[in-house]
């Protein structure tokens, strides 16, 4: 191999719009496409984009032929009529023009870049021309093929999924938002191909209300699909022994030809939308060993409502994906990072945070119950002892 080919092969993609995270969904609602652009004035100031073997790329939005071999042209086509304005009860029944899904001026031009982001990524790693991409801006894994669901109207992780299996590749697919992605399961939930391995607050406490441990799959994909719920209050130490134990043998058994993972930052402790304990010490460990199972990997930002603290979080993956350890070009100097009030401003990471008590026990016994019974009925599946 030349060392033009050694550089193109080894490249680390991150795919970035500023007009897409100008993008507002309206006045009071949590998802905020800016945290993307947070994360970007991060970087340069510990120096994560000064490498040789790093991209950052444009998106361009989603071809038709893609969104189509996955979503249905019905939907797409209300969904492209709701943002003209035009009204129907079609758009509603679309799950459009609801309290989480609004629509509103640039939302087909933010669903469609941004989920195109994530599907270029999928190329360019399938054709050999990156080893890691991340697209901030993507990771939409509640959207259904006919509806839109929990702030996402096109699932540009299962469009990205379907490219990939079409071309005859193996898929592991990694969510560790604090939420169950249910449209990429019900996507791939019957399929051999594809390992969808989500780990989430229990649906039992939280939305999409699903994710249990004894869905593991149908038919021919039975086994593949794999449920680590976790209880309400869990800090860095339960969910990374749920995660440890079970994600790495199932990745190593599995043997992907490329990771997809999900890295929604809603599972720190001072998110407003998930009831989850972690800091960055656990949600970075996290990364990095997505990082070191995975051959080749596509990341998208998924969850995350506190902006400030997805904005670092995010440029720890960052980090982690290009093997990089973030330098502050501003340490020792008067004033600090300071995009808000919060904690810890000045810096990417956290104190640690250990939960105690009846709490870290419960925790605890619900999530080794957990790995047991993934370990008893799904590891014999993968032939893991």
């Amino acid at each position: 191999m030349s060392d033009a080919q050694e550089n193109l092969t080894a490249r680390n993609v991150l795919v970035y719009s500023s007009s897409l995270a100008d993008i507002d969904f309206g006045p009071g609602h949590p998802f905020k496409p800016a945290r993307a652009r947070q994360m970007m004035e991060l970087l340069p100031r510990y120096s994560l984009l000064d490498e040789k073997n790093q991209l950052v790329m444009e998106p361009s939005p989603l071809p038709d032929e893609a969104l189509f071999a996955f979503h249905e042209k019905k939907y797409i086509e209300i969904l492209k009529h709701a943002e003209r304005g035009e009204f129907t009860m079609e758009m509603l029944e679309a799950g459009l023009g609801t309290e989480d899904c609004p629509v509103f001026p640039g939302l087909w031009e933010y669903s469609a870049g941004a989920s195109g982001g994530t599907y270029q990524g999928a190329l360019m790693l399938a054709d050999g021309a990156a080893r890691a991409v991340f697209n901030p801006l993507g990771g939409f894994h509640h959207a259904g093929a006919g509806h839109a669901e929990g702030f996402c109207y096109i699932n540009d992780l299962a469009v990205a999924i379907t490219e990939l299996v079409r071309r005859g590749l193996r898929v592991a697919y990694i969510d560790i938002d604090v939420h169950f992605g249910n449209g990429v399961r019900d996507a791939f939930a019957a399929r051999d191909d594809v390992l969808c391995i989500s780990i989430h607050e229990s649906g039992m406490t939280i939305y999409p209300w699903a994710g249990f441990v004894e869905d593991i799959g149908e038919g021919k994909g039975e086994g593949y699909t794999v449920n680590i719920p976790l209880l309400q209050g869990s800090d860095d130490e339960v969910f990374c022994h749920a995660f440890d134990s079970i994600v790495p043998p199932l990745i190593e058994a599995f043997r992907p030809d490329i990771t997809v993972a999900l890295i929604g930052a809603d599972t720190h402790r001072e998110d407003f939308l998930g009831h989850l304990n972690l800091t960055s010490i656990g949600y970075e460990r996290t990364v990095r060993t997505i990082v070191r199972i995975s051959p080749k990997l596509l990341v998208a930002g998924g969850g995350g409502y506190n902006v400030f603290k997805t904005a670092a979080l995010w440029t720890l993956a960052w980090a982690a994906l290009c093997d990089i350890e973030p330098s502050d070009a501003y340490a020792g100097l008067i004033g600090g990072m300071m995009y808000g009030p919060e904690a810890q401003s000045g810096s990417l990471r956290d104190d640690p945070y250990v939960v105690s008590g009846n709490l870290k026990d419960r925790c605890f016994e619900f999530a080794r119950d957990t790995v047991a019974y993934l370990k008893r009925n799904v590891f014999p599946l993968h032939g893991i002892g």
